[in-house]
């Protein structure tokens, strides 16, 4: 069983940027740690590498990011989403949702109406 608690933090609004890497690089860590975990736990059906990868993928996303302000809401997001999945509180579909939008865009292609509009194309 699983202490909600012990992957808690207190929201903090971090001034410097130095600590801010720290912080980011420390929660990276854990997910990468806790990538297999989220294979066993979630049942899911791809290797803990792809799941790996995925992680690297969405803090490469927001690397660039140099708005201190905004690092801080991306770091709290991040540190919350990680508590919902160590803590088994979302289900498999949740999390299927972050490998779906790549095969799922790869799948549609094409230039009619209609697969422009389930890509969200304008």
């Amino acid at each position: 069983m699983t202490n909600p608690t012990a992957f808690a933090q207190t929201t903090r609004y971090v001034k410097d940027s130095t600590e801010m890497r720290t912080l980011v690089l420390n929660l990276y860590r854990r997910y990468l740690r806790h990538s297999r975990g989220f294979v066993n736990n979630y049942n899911l059906d791809i290797p803990a590498s792809q799941v790996r990868t995925k992680i690297r993928q969405e803090f490469e996303r927001q690397r660039f990011v140099k708005d201190l302000p905004l690092k801080n809401v991306l770091y709290m997001k991040a540190q919350m989403e990680f508590q919902e999945l160590v803590n088994f509180w979302k289900q498999q579909c949740h999390v299927m949702q972050y490998f779906e939008s790549i095969d799922h865009q790869n799948k549609i292609k094409g230039d009619s109406f209609v697969q422009k509009f389930l890509k969200g194309a304008q």
